[in-house]
């Protein structure tokens, strides 16, 4: 039998554990997709979702940095979060129709409600790219507007501004606050030796409620540590990765699934 495609779509995506997810989640519930990688250049974007639309086996595929703008103008309906983000990262058909929506949110939001902190008043978030939208946008639902943003592209300001409530937006760490109740790193800070976490904000760590870092490799990063060692509640960015795949596998799949400690297990044996 035919297996139908799911998958996701990026520039480069050798270090993306989504499809051992997903084809962890097809084996393991008996369905008949296979989960791939889908390479495609910006230029090229308008020929895969040509194609994707054409193919009726191709159910659907999620996106990641950085074209996750790029593929909601492709969209036919998109949920009142993804519009409100402005971005993508699930795109299905159904009856004819390419839907969108943004399950970043939901990713977060349970990430979030993990470290069960209690009256989150200030928050410092670091990056204002796609995920930190989704983040801007659950942070509010909860009327938390007492927001910092630390980035180093002062352009994206203005755009943040016209969807979302924050305080200030800083490019320049030594204008931290004393003190935020929650940490967010929601960049690419600590993935690697080269792009450290800024000291100031590692400086930060020791009087917040909780800390929260989407990067996942490595699984516990220079932030993580430091709230380790002062026995601050955190989170890394395993469970938002795995918590976002769920519903979008949900949708393609129809099938209701539980979230294992193996599949938590596989993915940091694999890291």
């Amino acid at each position: 039998m035919i297996k139908k495609k799911i998958g996701i779509v990026a520039k480069d995506l050798n270090h993306s554990l989504s499809p051992l997810i997903h084809n962890y989640w097809s084996k393991k519930n008996k369905n008949k997709f296979i989960y791939r990688k889908y390479e495609v250049q910006e230029k090229n974007i308008d020929k895969f979702f040509s194609n994707y639309t054409r193919d009726k086996q191709f159910v659907g595929f999620n996106i990641t940095i950085p074209y996750k703008e790029n593929f909601i103008g492709f969209c036919d309906k998109v949920t009142t979060r993804a519009k409100r983000i402005g971005s993508v990262n699930l795109i299905y058909k159904k009856n004819k129709t390419i839907y969108g929506d943004n399950t970043d949110v939901i990713g977060f939001s349970k990430t979030f409600s993990s470290l069960k902190i209690k009256n989150t008043k200030s928050v410092l978030l670091i990056g204002a790219g796609g995920a930190a939208r989704a983040i801007l946008y659950f942070l509010n639902k909860r009327s938390i507007e007492n927001i910092d943003i630390f980035a180093t592209s002062i352009r994206r300001k203005e755009n943040l501004k016209k969807k979302f409530k924050f305080n200030r937006f800083l490019i320049r760490s030594t204008h931290f606050r004393k003190k935020y109740d929650l940490i967010i790193n929601a960049s690419s800070a600590g993935m690697t030796k080269k792009n450290k976490i800024n000291r100031n904000i590692l400086n930060l760590v020791k009087k917040a409620k909780g800390v929260i870092d989407i990067v996942y490799n490595p699984i516990e990063t220079d932030l993580l540590k430091k709230a380790k060692k002062h026995d601050i509640n955190f989170s890394g960015g395993l469970k938002m990765l795995v918590e976002q795949a769920k519903p979008s596998y949900e949708i393609w799949s129809g099938n209701k699934i539980e979230i294992d400690r193996k599949i938590y297990q596989m993915l940091i044996n694999k890291i």
